[in-house]
């Protein structure tokens, strides 16, 4: 598959899952306000920031170099893995911290994803 199938499919599911992300964390804004110590305001601003991502990710694919996407995208992801991962081992060991170890692993899939696209079509 060439760099202009395979990376905007990987930018387009990158896409689809932060906006299904988005509206989850939107929904549970107050359960997880309260299981994180933060406001629901707080919560509800990531959900917007994270479906904001998901418009920008769309974006990319249709109007900017992919190459240069992809690496940015990858980049801003292996930034969340480490902020969601650290947020996830510093607070007590419950079922919010398992969900965001989740999500940590998720984000980290995708960073691979697009890792391993770039490395393939630099051949």
């Amino acid at each position: 598959m060439r760099l202009e199938e395979s990376g905007s499919v990987c930018l387009r599911v990158d896409a689809a899952y932060c906006a299904v992300a988005a509206a989850c964390v939107g929904v549970f804004a107050s359960p997880l306000s309260a299981a994180l110590e933060v406001s629901a305001g707080f919560v509800a601003g990531a959900a917007v920031l994270t479906a904001g991502w998901a418009g920008l990710l769309l974006l990319a694919v249709s109007r900017l170099p992919l190459r240069a996407s992809l690496l940015s995208v990858l980049a801003v992801n292996i930034v969340v893995v480490v902020l969601v991962s650290g947020l996830a081992v510093t607070r007590p060991i419950d079922a919010v911290s398992v969900l965001l170890l989740a999500v940590a692993a998720e984000v980290a899939a995708f960073a691979g994803w697009q890792a391993a696209v770039l490395r393939t079509s630099a051949h």
